[in-house]
Parts: structure tokens; C-alpha cells; sequence
């Protein structure tokens, strides 16, 4: 390899140093090391015993995959009925501007520090290890239970062709089949995962293209729809009037924070990942635009074509499971729908399959920073964490849940009040974080020009998205405090997790009498590895891209 010439840090200047021959970069920290394999330079967080099999093909499709799940082919049913075709449009879109600051953080944050467990490890480094654990553990919690809530929807679904069977055959098979898959190296989840991804965008695909079909009456009916179900573009909720218009929108938002609460499962895996700083801060970049491309048009067309007042949204299984399946039912579309139920059920599958997998992997950044017992750290000859898997495998039998006496709508009910307020309780976490990080960074003078993703609007956009996550946590359970609509398990579901988190902090704080990190004393090590893989990738020769993918690439990345 030719020398090559790398940029010290020195403050807010760069300076040229001396040239530097071979893998090792000199820094003014010390000299770095630089894997060629993976096109990166190990910094000090480094987590042992995994290996880095994922590329950037597989980031991005897991990060799609594990984004488009129950939350809009399941979920998205009785947000619909509450709040109209409009009323879900505008819920989406406002959670949709939350989730795009979270996502941006979190480019911006990985990129720095790309290691498993992603902000579960970020965190504790820049506000107090109590908050760290706290939401480490409150995140490992979520993800375990999102995969229990996936496996009842795609249970409750397989009731559209077998009603008559019990629901704990499916949900036996499907975790039992979960289980092996998170056993095995992880290119395997990459490659399926990947798969999933790609069946999942070519059905969104489809389900609007065939929607506006059907919308301007090319169906068996023949029956022209048009603009007819937006007569009442947004429903009234608990109240009448522009009240309870304004609480049906409000009332979207919880749905649509369950739908989207999977965005950052990329950064989680970032340990596993290779060329972990351009790849995974990529992938949380452009994933978001396209889930939101996806949520809003998907939703639009289902708005057109079915009845947001249709009874069968608020049925509890088969057919009605899904508002996709029951639009194209109601038209008289019979293979459709089938079809439909099928990928939606491998949709949650993977969804499934993805959140374990996360699950496993916050443990082992918890217990890579001493946070957990070391034992989570061993891997099987595949490179898979398998007591780590086992451990995060333990709430997946919750799932069974729905063979009681509830119905299977009832319960998933609950899985989402119980995902939703912890996972924005998560996202206040990162985004105040972030703020700390931040100043941080400008307290010992270092530029951010030296992350790998610097993310617009900051510390701005950051405080807007965490405010907003607090005002939904707060207000997520409003429906239950109106005149006869009280109940315990809808107080419990919406709440729990506020009471429980700050309970599991105050706790922690007292045992561990973990000092807040001040600003002078935050933990900026990973700068010498950023900037000495910044000058080998300078080294290396540029592929040429043409002049419209460069701008695609600007608009999109920034």
C-alpha cells in the first residue's frame, strides 16, 4: 500500500501529520489498527467474540424487515376505525417526524460508536451508568415482548384459512423455529432477513398499485369507489365535535409509535456489521424515508377503498385481522387476499425473528459494559450468543396469552400499549442523551465535521422529538380516564412502564451510586479510530458513480 497522509485532530483545526505506511495509523492518541476485511478501524468499545458477517445489503433490508411488521398490516385496523382515513394519514405523519429525529440521532450516535447494543451503550457513556442499565434492561424488556406480540399476530392470522384449530400449535412452531434460526452464524438471519425485506417491499408495492386499481373499479364488482369513504375524513373519538377529532388523530399516534418503534434495530447489530460506520448510519438514514413512504401510501389506498366504520376492523381474528385482507374481501377479490394473509404472516415471522435477535445482542452489550454477568458473553461455534439468545427467549411463551379466555385482538391490544409508551420512553432516553453528547463534544472542543453522519437541525430537532415522545407517553392512556371506559388492564397496559422504568432507575441509582458524567469527563476515545479509517478509506481508489446517484445519495443521506 502506498503511505498516505493522515489528519490529526487538534480542537476545532486539522493539521497534516506524518506519513504512515501499511495498517497501523498514527493519531495523536496513539496508533490504530485497521481490518482491510471490513473496512474498519476497532476502536476502544470493541465487543469481543462476534464476528462481523453482515454488509451493507443485509443492514438495510433487516432494518426494513424489522420495520414493516404487525403494526401496519395488523394494528393499523382499528386505528383506521378510530380515527378515519385522514385522521390514521395525519398520525402516521406526525410520529413519522418523530421518528425521523430519532433516526438521525441515531446515524449520528452509531456512527460514532458502532458496537452491539448500539445506544445501550451510548447512553451510559454520556448521561449516568444507572441510566444506562435502566434503559438497557427497559429495551431488552420491550424487544422480548414485541417478539411474543409478533408470534400472536401471525397465530391469530392463520385463523383466516383454520379457525377451528387451537392457536398453540402455530404459535409452538413458529417459536420453536425462531429459536433455531437465532442459534445459527448470523449471516443466516442476514440472508433471511434480507429475503423477508425484499417480499415485504414487493408486497407494499403491490398492495397500492392493486389498491388504485381497485379504487377506480377494476375488481370483480366493477364498482367504481373514488373519494366515497372520505366523506368523513376524520372520525370522531370519545367526544364530538373538533375535540374528539383532535383526539382521534391523538389517539393514532400510539399505534403508529408501536408500527415504528423498530428503526433502530439496525444500531443494535452494529457490532456484527462490516464497515459498521458508513453502513449501519446509512441504513438508519434511508430507512426511514422509505418506511414512511411505505406507512403513508399503504394507508391511503386502504383509506379509499374500505369503510373506516366498517364493523369487521374491530373483529378479533381471520379475515378482519388484517384491514389489507378485508379491503380486497369486500370487493370480491378471493386469491387476493390469501395471498396477502400469507406474506403478512411471514411478515410477522420475521419481525419476530428480528427482535429476538436484537434482544440477544442488547444483552451482550449490557454485559459487555459490566452492566450483566459475563456468562451472556459466550458464543456457539457459529459466532451466535446462544445463552444470551436463551435468556432473551424467556418472554416469547407470553405469546400463549392468546389461547385464553381474551380474545386474540384484546391481547395484541395490550402487546401494543406495552411496546409503545416503553420504546418512547426509550426514545426520550436517546434523544436526551443525545443533547448531553452534544454539548459534550462542543464543552472539549471537537468538532463534529469529524463524526462519520453528522445530522441536521441539531441539538433542535433532537429536544422536538424527545419533548414529543414525552407528551405521547403521558397522554397515551387519556382514553382511559373518560366516563366508562376505565379499566384496569387498559390503565396498566398504557402506564406500567412509566411507573416501572423510573421505579427500576431510583433503584439502580441508590445501589450502584453511579456519578453523573460530567462534560469535561465524557468518554470521547472512539475519535482516533474514526479519523485514522477516515484517511485509509481517503487512500483508497474512488468508484465512479454518475452525477444522478450522487445527487440521490445527498438528498436522501442528508
Amino acid at each position: 500500500m502506498e503511505s498516505i497522509t493522515q489528519a490529526q485532530y487538534h480542537g476545532d483545526e486539522k493539521e497534516t501529520s506524518q506519513d504512515v505506511t501499511g495498517n497501523d495509523f498514527d493519531t495523536e492518541y496513539g496508533k490504530v489498527a485497521i481490518v482491510e476485511e471490513i473496512s474498519y478501524a476497532p476502536g476502544l468499545h470493541e465487543t469481543v467474540g462476534l464476528k462481523r458477517q453482515l454488509n451493507a445489503r443485509h443492514t438495510a433490508m433487516i432494518t426494513i424487515a424489522s420495520g414493516i411488521g404487525t403494526g401496519l398490516f395488523l394494528g393499523s385496523g382499528s386505528a383506521l376505525y378510530n380515527a378515519g382515513p385522514l385522521g390514521i394519514l395525519l398520525g402516521y405523519f406526525i410520529m413519522g417526524l418523530v421518528a425521523a429525529g430519532v433516526s438521525f440521532v441515531s446515524a449520528e450516535t452509531i456512527g460514532y460508536l458502532p458496537v452491539t447494543g448500539g445506544f445501550v451503550r451510548f447512553v451510559p457513556l454520556f448521561s449516568d451508568k444507572a441510566l444506562g442499565m435502566t434503559i438497557g434492561y427497559t429495551f431488552w424488556y420491550l424487544l422480548s415482548i414485541t417478539s411474543a406480540a409478533e408470534v400472536v399476530a401471525a397465530s391469530s392470522l392463520i385463523a383466516f384459512w383454520r379457525p377451528d384449530l387451537n392457536f398453540a400449535i402455530f404459535i409452538s412452531v413458529f417459536l420453536v423455529i425462531i429459536l433455531g434460526m437465532n442459534l445459527l452464524p448470523v449471516r443466516v438471519y442476514g440472508e433471511t432477513e434480507f429475503f423477508f425485506g425484499m417480499i415485504k417491499t414487493l408486497l407494499i408495492f403491490a398492495l397500492i398499485f392493486a389498491g388504485l386499481l381497485v379504487d377506480w373499479g377494476v375488481s370483480p364488482s366493477g364498482e367504481y369507489i373514488g373519494g366515497r369513504n372520505w366523506s368523513t375524513p376524520v372520525n370522531e373519538y370519545l367526544v364530538s365535535g373538533s375535540t374528539g377529532r383532535f383526539l382521534a388523530i391523538w389517539n393514532v399516534l400510539i399505534n403508529a409509535a408501536f408500527a415504528m418503534g423498530n428503526i433502530q434495530i439496525a444500531t443494535s447489530a452494529a457490532g456484527e456489521v462490516k464497515n459498521p460506520r458508513v453502513n449501519v448510519p446509512k441504513a438508519m438514514r434511508r430507512v426511514f424515508w422509505r418506511l414512511w413512504i411505505f406507512y403513508i401510501c399503504s394507508l391511503f389506498v386502504i383509506g379509499l377503498i374500505l369503510p373506516s366504520k366498517s364493523p369487521s376492523l374491530l373483529t378479533s381474528h381471520g379475515t378482519a385481522s388484517s384491514p389489507f385482507v378485508l379491503a380486497f374481501t369486500s370487493v370480491g377479490i378471493k386469491v387476493f387476499p390469501s395471498v396477502i394473509n400469507t406474506i403478512v404472516i411471514t411478515s410477522a415471522f420475521s419481525s419476530a425473528n428480528g427482535v429476538l435477535f436484537l434482544a440477544s445482542r442488547t444483552l451482550v452489550g449490557l454485559a459487555q459494559d459490566g452492566f450483566g454477568p459475563k456468562f451472556l458473553l459466550r458464543t456457539n461455534r457459529f459466532g451466535s450468543p446462544w445463552i444470551a439468545v436463551l435468556v432473551s427467549f424467556i418472554l416469547a411463551p407470553l405469546a400463549y396469552l392468546n389461547c385464553g379466555g381474551e380474545t386474540p385482538g384484546v391481547v395484541f391490544g395490550w402487546f401494543i400499549n406495552l411496546i409503545a409508551t416503553a420504546g418512547l420512553i426509550i426514545w426520550c432516553v436517546i434523544c436526551f442523551t443525545y443533547v448531553r453528547f452534544y454539548y459534550g463534544l462542543k464543552h472539549q472542543g471537537i468538532s463534529r465535521d469529524d463524526l462519520p453522519y453528522k445530522s441536521w437541525g441539531q441539538p433542535y430537532s433532537a429536544i422536538a422529538a424527545g419533548s414529543m415522545c414525552f407528551l405521547i407517553t403521558f397522554f397515551s392512556g387519556f382514553s382511559t380516564f373518560f366516563p366508562g371506559n376505565f379499566s384496569a388492564s387498559g390503565f396498566l397496559s398504557n402506564y406500567i412502564a412509566c411507573f416501572v422504568v423510573p421505579a427500576l432507575y431510583i433503584v439502580l441509582k441508590v445501589t450502584t451510586k453511579s456519578p453523573w458524567i460530567k462534560y469535561d469527563m465524557m468518554d470521547f476515545s472512539e475519535i482516533p479510530a474514526i479519523l485514522a479509517e477516515r484517511a485509509y478509506k481517503a487512500a483508497q481508489p474512488q468508484k465512479n458513480r454518475s452525477l444522478w446517484r450522487k445527487l440521490i445519495e445527498k438528498t436522501v443521506d442528508e
